[in-house]
């Protein structure tokens, strides 16, 4: 069912507000989470019995030629069966299946966590984006306003014959280029706009001030708290789990397999009628165990070992990617925080660099390439400011971000979403009445060991280039 009711999100916070409780992405990703759940439901039902019925109604028509006397024989026949199986004794099967199944449900959810964030993320870089560029759309229509006054002063004085035809040219050159800065930077306005309304689900009427946040701790602070917290590298350990648990699973294939069983059955003598019948009921224990099977299970072991080899990397490269990404953001946050007071202080000094000059070049002793060069600094130094002062609030959430740390609450007044809110009422009830009572028997024998992979951990604390080179801040 698809609803088009408008949104309003002109704030920050409503804007998170829309997209975490309406973007088809992050909804999606809840129902595999939810999808999830249903398969460790499934492995704790495993434990508990089956019951099936068959019934079968069937008329036959049979003729016997070639004989001295040919025969033939028609008629309807009823058969049933009922049928149940109970798994005693697995060898650890069962066990490795339910393990498996949770460290499943844990990477959905993880991942699920992964994507609330980047989601929020977004919607900080949507927002900031768009406020940013029509930010910067008016700066280029500032600097094109002055140009133009310029252009008219300029064409002033040549009538007057105080100035040349070269000014003149010079000054509608900067002015054109200021024009298709103008265009450019409104069509960055629309793309960015388009952006939000992807994520948010509406164009904003307004754009209202961002709000504040709180410092990051120390990038060695944020090192340790990632190790916790950090979803992706979480996914990446119980990715980890889940193939040794299918390791397990793999030896208890090749080890003895115990359930009871029991049928009660109806059916007719001859399949031409339900007169004369059989009635049965059967019951039982029985034992399987593979003996040969060609290389297959052993395979197979072999396999779920060397995926769970793999995935002992593949977490560690995970680990690595995170230290990454929260050292690039923390290094780009730090250096947009250190630079910004510098943009500030340029924009300032620019501006009275614009005045001055325009009174030096009509008193003569400025020319006007002075002027036009003084009004490009001016929007290099307002230009650079309004990126540096985004740069610095987006890099903020993404360290939040990386460090595992960003959530909903820290902008909005929304409760987190609760993957366990959409648990079925009676999953409780898979695998009883004896999963209790098998269970722990089963995982006595469940065998996952799987040799420690040999991992090259990464844990440099940090680059110590400044150190050596002299690292100094320019005056």
């Amino acid at each position: 069912m698809f609803t088009c009711t408008p949104v309003q999100a002109d704030t920050l916070e409503q804007a998170l507000a829309a997209a975490y409780a309406n973007n088809p992405s992050i909804q999606g990703s809840r129902d595999l989470a939810s999808a999830s759940d249903e398969v460790v439901v499934q492995a704790r039902a495993a434990y508990g019995p089956s019951l099936s019925v068959s019934a079968r109604h069937a008329f036959t028509a049979a003729r016997i030629r070639g004989t001295t006397l040919p025969s033939e024989s028609e008629g309807f026949g009823t058969s049933a069966e009922l049928s149940l199986s109970q798994p005693l004794f697995t060898s650890g099967r069962l066990a490795a299946g339910l393990d498996a199944a949770m460290a499943a449900r844990m990477v959905e959810r993880e991942k699920l966590r992964a994507g609330s964030q980047q989601l929020i993320l977004d919607v900080v870089n949507a927002y900031v984006s768009l406020q940013r560029d029509i930010e910067l759309h008016g700066v280029a229509v500032e600097i094109h306003e002055l140009l133009r006054q310029q252009r008219d002063v300029t064409a002033a004085r040549y009538r007057l014959r105080d100035s040349t035809e070269p000014d003149v040219d010079q000054t509608v050159n900067r002015l054109e280029l200021a024009a298709g800065r103008v265009i450019l930077a409104r069509s960055t306005v629309e793309a960015s706009a388009a952006r939000y309304r992807n994520l948010v689900g509406a164009y904003p009427a307004a754009l209202a001030p961002l709000p504040a946040l709180p410092d990051p701790s120390t990038l060695e602070t944020l090192y340790v708290e990632a190790e916790t917290h950090n979803p992706t590298l979480a996914a990446a350990r119980f990715t980890e789990a889940r193939s040794r648990a299918l390791v397990g699973a793999a030896r208890a294939d090749m080890r003895p397999q115990v359930s009871a069983f029991a049928s009660a059955a109806r059916s007719p003598l001859t399949p031409y009628q339900n007169t004369l019948r059989e009635e049965s009921v059967v019951a039982g224990v029985s034992l399987s165990m593979p003996l040969y099977s060609g290389g297959q299970l052993s395979s197979a072991l072999r396999e779920a070992i060397d995926r769970n080899l793999a995935d002992q990397q593949f977490a560690e490269q995970a680990r690595r990617d995170m230290r990454e990404t929260l050292a690039t953001d923390w290094s780009l946050l730090r250096a947009s925080a250190e630079a910004m007071p510098r943009y500030d202080a340029a924009v300032d000094a620019a501006e009275r660099a614009v005045a001055g000059v325009k009174k030096q070049e009509t008193s003569g002793i400025r020319t006007l390439r002075d002027v036009l060069d003084v009004t490009n600094d001016l929007l290099a130094a307002r230009t650079g400011a309004v990126q540096t002062r985004a740069e610095m609030y987006l890099r903020r959430v993404a360290v939040l971000r990386d460090a595992g740390l960003l959530s909903i609450e820290m902008f909005a007044a929304v409760q987190p979403y609760d993957p366990d809110s959409r648990r079925a009422g009676i999953a409780y009830l898979a695998g009883l009445p004896l999963r209790p009572a098998i269970e722990p028997a089963d995982r006595l024998f469940l065998y996952d060991h799987v040799e420690q992979a040999p991992v090259q951990r990464e844990d440099s604390p940090g680059y110590g280039w400044s150190d050596e080179a002299g690292d100094r801040s320019p005056d």
